[in-house]
């Protein structure tokens, strides 16, 4: 029984292992060619592996590409979200912790989050995969609503947009301004988007006791 558990770990580790190699491989392929143009194939041959291998881990190149976004930008935002509430301070301090943090995450996966842009201009011009993929982004714009509408709660205020209003907001922003910094870093100073971000919390802040 302990060598059959040790022997299906194994296996697991394997595909965990093969998985990343995968991973790794379309981050490089979609880099290289874009979304439309890349196949399963390249992907393959950038690892070694066969396309068989490609499709016992992912049942399409639009999952494969989910995947990569999600290994490399998606799940690393969450948790800077997580971070940053967890860390506690001023709005200021908070929304300029985020804002650095998060154009650390956008400078080390530029290709990634180019990428991610580009998906997102598909999903528009494709509605039917949209749809096939759209719980994902609506998981993640839940989780951040959620993180606000906590903080809220615990500062006793109430908010001037919806929860999951402000995670819409606070996405496109985020998204917009990584872009802007990416094309012309000379015209956005590095504290830009924390300043903005304080702007659009700032209804957020707990009121002032009465002296």
């Amino acid at each position: 029984m302990a060598q059959q558990a040790a022997e299906r770990l194994t296996r697991e580790e394997k595909k965990a292992r093969t998985r990343a190699q995968l991973i790794d491989a379309a981050a490089a392929v979609f880099a290289r060619r874009g979304f439309v143009a890349a196949s399963l194939d390249e992907v393959a041959e950038e690892t070694g592996l066969t396309k068989g291998a490609v499709y016992s881990n992912f049942d399409s190149k639009q999952e494969l590409f989910q995947a990569v976004i999600d290994d490399r930008l998606n799940e690393p935002m969450l948790r800077l979200a997580d971070v940053i509430d967890e860390t506690g301070g001023t709005i200021e301090e908070q929304a300029m912790l985020g804002a650095r943090m998060y154009g650390e995450v956008v400078e080390q996966e530029r290709d990634v989050f180019l990428l991610a842009l580009e998906y997102d201009i598909y999903c528009a011009r494709n509605p039917e995969f949209e749809r096939a993929f759209a719980s994902g982004y609506r998981d993640r714009l839940e989780h951040i609503a959620g993180l606000i509408a906590d903080h809220a709660q615990r500062s006793g205020v109430s908010m001037p947009l919806s929860p999951i209003e402000m995670a819409t907001v606070v996405t496109a922003l985020s998204q917009g301004m990584g872009l802007q910094k990416l094309r012309d870093p000379e015209r956005v100073p590095d504290d830009l988007l924390g300043r903005v971000y304080a702007l659009l919390f700032q209804h957020l802040q707990a009121p002032e006791s009465p002296g």
